[in-house]
């Protein structure tokens, strides 16, 4: 599991968590009677996607190689949120989706065949252990190709990097959460930035609180990440100077620091983050890797402000 310590919850007499607006959350969403007031909950539907009988097992064919540094850049992501994902793959690529324990926040990876130097497969699912995983890729020096190989006779994925080969036993896809259903939310606002600026206005608001505030007001023209302490506050404005694309709305939400904080440092560097949020909604957070071989989008669930 990672190594990355526990979000706390916030107290129940200064917020309440909710993924959307009631109007929008159907009665599945909503808590068991068994969850405490402050539980965080889902940032998208727990209803589950019906599995294709066809793919869910593990694929006849699986070979690839991809350059070691996008791949760290993914793993790095993926381990931010969970330590075991479902990977979907077929022809045209792979996908990952997958929801952290506490329902906070999810990631959505979808990393097409062009991303790899060299890429044959065929449709299947396969469980895979993260944190595993990242113990062979890390080994791996700037530069390096790392190759994938599934053996099909003892169920194990092969990673081979630099003269080493690392079998990993696969995780019965049926003992890992399935994935969540996305969303389909209409979020007014969307700012888009290079993830060192948000990097500064969240580790700005870690100096005095734990949770961060997204802001924006048409009328002023300017994207806000705040925070409030016992006695002290935050507020770093992003203006057009700032960012490189924006749809101006009325919007505000308040989040998690601990989450906020894990996605954008598992972002990487000089990324182009798109930030689409609305008021006491989800935050959709996503950029492309690479050069537009992939996407990560990443949701984070609102708390309410009381």
């Amino acid at each position: 599991m990672s190594t990355e310590s526990s979000p706390e919850s916030a107290d129940t007499d200064e917020s309440e968590d909710s993924p959307v607006e009631p109007s929008a959350t159907n009665q599945q969403d909503a808590p068991t009677t068994d969850q405490s007031p402050d539980a965080e909950t889902p940032p998208a539907s727990e209803q589950d996607e019906t599995d294709d009988p066809t793919s869910t097992g593990p694929p006849e064919t699986f070979r690839a190689a991809i350059q070691s540094e996008p791949l760290k850049n993914i793993l790095r992501a993926l381990r931010a949120t969970v330590d075991e994902a479902r990977v979907k793959i077929d022809e045209s690529g792979i996908r990952v989706r997958a929801v952290d324990p506490a329902n906070v926040a999810m990631d959505d990876l979808d990393l097409s065949a062009s991303a790899f130097e060299s890429y044959d497969a065929t449709p299947g699912v396969i469980g895979v252990d993260l944190d595993r995983l990242w113990d062979a890729v890390s080994l791996a020096n700037k530069g390096d190709l790392v190759q994938l190989h599934l053996d099909t006779e003892s169920r194990k994925l092969v990673v081979a990097v630099t003269g080493l080969e690392f079998q990993m036993a696969c995780l019965n896809p049926a003992t890992i959460r399935s994935e969540p259903t996305l969303p389909e939310l209409e979020l007014p606002a969307s700012v888009t930035v290079e993830r060192d600026t948000l990097r500064q206005g969240v580790k700005a608001a870690d100096l005095i609180a734990d949770h961060v505030g997204l802001r924006m007001d048409p009328d002023e023209e300017v994207f806000r990440i705040d925070a409030e302490g016992d006695t002290d506050s935050v507020d770093f404005r992003i203006d057009a100077d700032d960012w490189e694309a924006v749809t101006p709305a009325e919007a505000s939400s308040l989040f998690s620091l601990d989450y906020m904080k894990k996605i954008v440092r598992t972002t990487p560097a000089g990324t182009a983050v798109t930030i689409d949020f609305g008021t006491e909604f989800p935050a959709m957070l996503s950029y492309d890797l690479g050069d537009g071989d992939g996407s990560m989008t990443r949701m984070l669930a609102p708390r309410i402000e009381t």
